[in-house]
């Protein structure tokens, strides 16, 4: 696999541009989510981070389970408001955006999920799954054009005409994030967010699946934001990484940048623990 091509953000054109964006949630205990002192029970899952996501890079976030990773992802998918901050996206504020508003951009933004057996209906035949998602971001194209749009995809996913016909039981977990992805790319969007899309595979099928993330972005001129907790994936496929600890961002920059230059404690402990990606010398 070769490495992450870094002139893919060279016109540095930010597609998301996050400022001094927190989520605080209320904790129970207390009297009326008040600590002894008196002081409001709060936890800051994100706390005041900011960053720029540049038009066709793989950003990688990083960092361990409950650091905030997923509540930023969230609030990016518009799933859930910010306690403070702003996000703009392709050049619009969107963080108190109504629901009914942004709804017009949600194809502009898409995700892909850790499982995806609990993302893809098990009833339903993929032709059928993948039409949906056409039909609902590409209501004037007619059903021909639909159909030759999901085949072009999903052969670029590497899968073939006649997965169309099978339910998603009959797929491995690697063939249906292929298909996951190959669903979120019919939208067309302008960010895909991936939240841990290889922790649940075998490392050979996050290989393969990491290559084809690469060729999309490649292809498509995508934009990432992959999450994880792995460290050698991230600088696997990443152009830039960004280190988050307890809701905040602890470093971004290319990996070497932020890996191999940072003095911060947390980060030279996790720089020290990677470990060989399966297939480097």
């Amino acid at each position: 696999m070769n490495g992450p091509n870094m002139s893919a953000a060279k016109d540095r054109v930010p597609v998301l541009r996050v400022r001094d964006l927190s989520k605080h949630f209320r904790q129970s205990g207390g009297s009326g989510g008040l600590t002894a002192a008196g002081r409001k029970n709060t936890l800051a899952a994100v706390d005041g981070i900011s960053f720029d996501l540049y038009r066709g890079e793989i950003l990688g976030l990083l960092g361990e389970s409950g650091c905030g990773k997923t509540t930023l992802a969230r609030m990016l998918m518009h799933l859930i408001a910010p306690s403070g901050g702003t996000i703009v996206f392709d050049g619009e504020e969107v963080q108190n955006m109504p629901e009914r508003q942004f709804r017009k951009r949600r194809g502009k933004i898409q995700m892909v999920f850790q499982n995806p057996f609990d993302c893809l209906d098990p009833t339903r035949r993929i032709h059928g799954l993948l039409e949906e998602s056409m039909k609902i971001w590409h209501p004037e194209m007619r059903a021909d054009e639909r159909l030759e749009r999901i085949r072009t995809m999903l052969a670029e996913c590497g899968l073939g005409e006649d997965s169309l016909k099978k339910h998603p039981k009959e797929f491995s977990g690697g063939q249906l994030q292929r298909i996951s992805i190959a669903r979120a790319l019919l939208a067309e969007p302008k960010v895909l967010v991936a939240d841990e899309i290889v922790s649940a595979l075998d490392v050979p099928i996050q290989n393969q699946i990491l290559q084809l993330l690469l060729k999309m972005k490649e292809e498509h001129s995508l934009t990432v934001l992959f999450i994880t907790h792995d460290l050698s994936v991230a600088r696997k496929v990443s152009d830039r990484v960004m280190v988050m600890q307890d809701g905040r961002i602890k470093g971004i920059g290319t990996p070497d940048e932020v890996l191999e230059g940072s003095e911060d404690p947390y980060i030279r402990e996790l720089a020290r623990a990677v470990f060989t990606f399966a297939g480097e010398g």
